[in-house]
């Protein structure tokens, strides 16, 4: 039931939000919206039903843990986003909203999860969800850092296997 209600919500955002790739060179797609929006009703409903209701343990643990993870997955889909700032220089805004501008030269190896990918740069870390959107720019752009001379060793183009840690080509 919370899938259908999830894929209704997508489907009504995406229609009235369709040029979502122009927000960023990474995005999350409108199912983390979708899915908040899904999380956070139904933490209202249990919050509703927990004044109306004797015993309220349940329903205020349920409100609680819904509302908590509607507003993080909200965070994550508005503000986590790479955006590609010059052919050098790319910026990372965090779930939290925190931005910092990385050279791709930074980049010192990557390791993909089962449900993302951590990008290690000098300085710090860059997390991108597995079901996150990629441009074809900065897709270029992170096969170029790490030595993928044609499509078949393409780093960032298709799924490869989940904790795997690759380390960018010597120049």
């Amino acid at each position: 039931m919370l899938k259908l209600l999830a894929r209704l919500t997508e489907t009504i955002i995406s229609n009235l939000f369709p040029s979502a790739e122009d927000r960023a060179d990474m995005y999350l797609p409108a199912r983390y919206l979708s899915m908040s929006l899904v999380l956070m009703a139904v933490g209202i409903i249990a919050a509703v039903f927990a004044v109306l209701v004797p015993e309220k343990l349940l329903a205020i643990a349920v409100a609680v843990f819904c509302l908590g993870m509607g507003i993080a997955e909200f965070l994550c889909w508005k503000n986590q986003t790479i955006r590609v700032l010059t052919e050098d220089t790319f910026e990372y805004s965090t779930f939290l909203g925190n931005k910092k501008v990385y050279r791709f030269s930074d980049i010192v190896g990557f390791r993909r999860n089962k449900d993302s990918t951590t990008m290690f740069v000098a300085d710090g870390k860059v997390h991108m969800e597995s079901g996150a959107m990629l441009s074809e720019r900065l897709i270029d752009r992170l096969n170029e850092q790490f030595g993928a001379d044609d499509d078949d060793d393409d780093i960032f183009d298709e799924a490869d296997e989940a904790d795997e840690a690759v380390e960018p080509a010597e120049e």
